[in-house]
């Protein structure tokens, strides 16, 4: 799951953040303090989910909800305990936080979020990517892997090959869930696999090397270990 935290507050963001490290679940944090910035990110990467200060000095959560997704799901963050919830009325919305926020109270808006995410497995999901001058928007679902080629990342779809300039790090946190890192040089798409063995998978014609460092995570992902 891949997480935007949005607060003005650095302290705040810094908690959440940590709050969000100790989840395995939750495999890339984003942070960003104002609205702006926020929809910069939401505009060019992929949520799963977005933990939302409603009060933030250049635009309303409203207006930030405006423009996410309605798969996404968004945990409300404020500190006005007679916050009036009812005037959110957006389904995504899965649970509302006052701060201060402990672990046990947020692992529980974290639970919800799941749960949403969980119920909508289909949702769409895209990703703008640099090539030369101008911006490829790309559904994830069709891309079958994505290869490191130095600085530059190779997207492989199924007709179609693209070249970004991009490194797999910064890549893997804008990916949902059903992609993985299996080897320092690729992530896959898990639903494009065709066989798979403990050293290395095959997705059409293809063959991509499993290196043992992500092997269990990978076999935990598809289910394959009890």
């Amino acid at each position: 799951m891949n997480c935007l935290i949005v607060d003005d507050d650095p302290l705040i963001c810094d908690l959440l953040e940590h709050f969000c490290s100790k989840i395995d679940d939750i495999n890339g944090v984003t942070t960003a303090m104002s609205g702006f910035e926020t929809v910069s990110q939401i505009n060019g990467s992929m949520f799963d989910l977005i933990i939302l200060d409603f009060n933030l000095p250049d635009l309303t959560g409203k207006e930030i909800l405006n423009i996410v997704e309605p798969s996404t799901a968004v945990i409300m963050v404020t500190s006005q305990k007679d916050f009036a919830s009812d005037s959110y009325a957006y389904d995504n919305i899965v649970d509302y936080l006052v701060k201060p926020v402990d672990f046990a109270r947020f692992f529980r808006g974290f639970q919800k979020a799941q749960s949403f995410l969980n119920q909508n497995p289909d949702r769409k999901s895209r990703l703008f990517i640099k090539e030369g001058n101008r911006l490829v928007k790309i559904k994830l679902e069709d891309v079958k892997y994505f290869k490191s080629e130095a600085n530059y990342i190779s997207v492989v779809m199924e007709n179609q090959k693209i070249l970004t300039l991009m490194t797999l790090k910064e890549l893997e946190p804008k990916l949902p869930g059903f992609f993985q890192k299996v080897h320092r040089s690729f992530i896959i798409n898990l639903n494009k696999i065709d066989t798979i063995d403990n050293k290395s998978l095959e997705i059409g014609r293809d063959h991509i090397p499993i290196s043992q460092r992500y092997e269990k995570d990978l076999f935990n992902k598809i289910d394959l270990l009890n």
